[in-house]
């Protein structure tokens, strides 16, 4: 093997990351030009006020990545790459290019350009987008999906031949539900109430494959004899785990620190005593220059021992010394 990854490696995604960084810093690199990448899913966002603005940078930055791409031993699949085209104005006769006269081309082969009231959408990990980013296709399309594998999950939610309603309510979860809040937290914030009426509806469906009640029951008493929270609930609480990841990155809460040196040579466990330590403190101001003229800011609290005498350190006293009457026994005497 000469060059990239084995494909489900546990290092395989690390080492992938770390190859391709420097290709994100060279798009990130160029005015208007915001480029991220899940895997070896590329994106790249390219802002302009019309597309004779946006389309000759789109192609200067396609041109840079397929020159990396050659020097670096990757290949883009041409057949692969969408682009789409979105606008903040509702009037669509503009976005489209019926004359050709600005296309969008990678390794020699032309991308087709999504506009609005296109019959096909373009994906970004495996979402369906819309021009108006309402993702209510991507809603529906998940609903679909979800629906093909309740018919699944209905064949084995047998009351006595079928599992036992723990491992049936995780496997809904697994398989169903899962599939149906593949990136919900984002369709939740911008999809209209139609698409999330029908998401909610398909996941009172395999709430009930769950509990077992029939179809008649009100989605509230199905979620509840479930023991499933809301959809509405998770799709919060997921884009509050969202929100917390971004601002962990951006306070660098997430970073950890540097690993500790190993041990010197010599190094022991066993604690110093009181001498040698110091013993080490003195050689280490001598060391340094520290004397006893040296300025130093002055004390709060001044006292016989200079701070830098650690040798003397053991004749100061912690706290406040109390008179004790040793004639005392009584506990109560003791407190009082």
């Amino acid at each position: 093997m000469l060059r990239g990854v084995p494909q489900g490696s546990v290092l395989g995604p690390y080492l992938f990351s770390l190859y391709v960084h420097p290709l994100l810093n060279l798009l990130n690199s160029f005015a208007g030009v915001t480029a991220d990448m899940y895997a070896d899913d590329l994106s790249i966002i390219v802002k302009g006020q019309s597309r004779e603005d946006a389309i000759p940078t789109a192609n200067m930055v396609l041109q840079k990545l397929h020159a990396w791409s050659q020097g670096n031993g990757l290949a883009i699949n041409p057949s692969k790459c969408e682009a789409a085209w979105f606008t903040l104005s509702t009037h669509t006769e503009s976005d489209y290019d019926r004359e050709g006269r600005w296309p969008l081309v990678v390794a020699g082969c032309q991308i087709p350009v999504m506009t609005m009231g296109a019959s096909r959408t373009t994906k970004l990990l495996g979402m369906d987008l819309d021009p108006r980013l309402t993702l209510n296709v991507a809603a529906t399309k998940q609903c679909a999906a979800t629906s093909q594998r309740i018919s699944q999950l209905r064949c084995i939610a047998h009351k006595e031949a079928g599992p036992s309603p723990h491992d049936l309510r995780t496997f809904v979860i697994g398989y169903g539900a899962s599939k149906l809040r593949y990136g919900s937290e984002l369709i939740w914030a911008v999809a209209t109430d139609s698409a999330k009426n029908e998401m909610q509806k398909t996941y009172a469906t395999l709430a009930r494959i769950v509990s077992g009640v029939p179809s008649t029951v009100d989605p509230e008493s199905a979620l509840l004899e479930a023991n499933t929270p809301p959809l509405h609930v998770l799709c919060l609480r997921a884009r509050l785990s969202i929100f917390e990841n971004t601002r962990a990155c951006q306070m660098d809460w997430m970073r950890r620190p540097p690993p500790e040196p190993p041990p010197r040579a010599g190094f022991r466990i066993s604690p110093l005593s009181r001498d040698e330590l110091y013993a080490f403190v003195d050689a280490y101001t001598k060391d340094y220059g520290i004397t006893e003229s040296s300025p130093r800011e002055e004390r709060f609290f001044r006292s016989s021992i200079p701070p830098w005498f650690a040798a003397s350190a053991h004749r100061v006293t912690i706290g406040v010394e109390l008179p004790m009457d040793l004639s005392i026994t009584d506990e109560e005497e003791l407190i009082r």
